[in-house]
């Protein structure tokens, strides 16, 4: 048996869902990229800059998955 499990079709309803996170997700660091200059609290800009690198790290992962099923 194949490691590999075979890629299955990925339904409208669930391109909708994937762009649709991306967009929010890609929203939320724009929000967040635009915050980090107002924040002085150091351990408040060291939280902000961790849930920047996670949102980038989302919105990568949701584009690299629709490269790989060829999802515009």
């Amino acid at each position: 048996m194949s490691a590999i499990a075979p890629q299955q079709k990925v339904s409208v309803h669930e391109m909708l869902q994937l762009n649709e996170l991306i967009r929010l997700e890609s929203g939320d660091v724009q929000k967040t990229k635009a915050m980090l200059p107002m924040i002085s609290d150091p351990d408040l800009r060291q939280q902000l800059n961790a849930c920047l690198q996670t949102g980038q790290a989302h919105v990568k992962a949701l584009v690299d998955y629709c490269r790989t099923h060829q999802i515009v």
